[in-house]
């Protein structure tokens, strides 16, 4: 069996968006909003995290790094979906 990177915690949700159901599995990373995200179609999962960087915006950024563009819409995906979710 392969170790996780994070460990996770129980919150984890689904959403469809643009044709695509997108799963997320919330990640238990001390002082840090992160998920595992996992997509329907064959878009590799990804991790994302939100971050504040040295212009003191709080943006999501992929770790590892790479896949930052495709981090932010996933992310403000999440963002509204959590929202709306209320």
């Amino acid at each position: 069996m392969s170790k996780q990177l994070f460990n996770t915690g129980d919150e984890s949700f689904s959403f469809d968006a643009y044709g695509v159901t997108i799963t997320c599995q919330r990640l238990d990373i001390s002082k840090h909003i992160a998920y595992y995200v996992k997509f329907s179609s064959a878009r590799k999962p990804i991790t994302i995290a939100r971050a504040t960087f040295v212009d003191s915006k709080a943006r999501w950024t992929s770790i590892p790094e790479g896949r930052q563009k495709e981090a932010e819409g996933v992310g403000e995906l999440i963002d509204q979906y959590l929202s709306n979710k209320g």
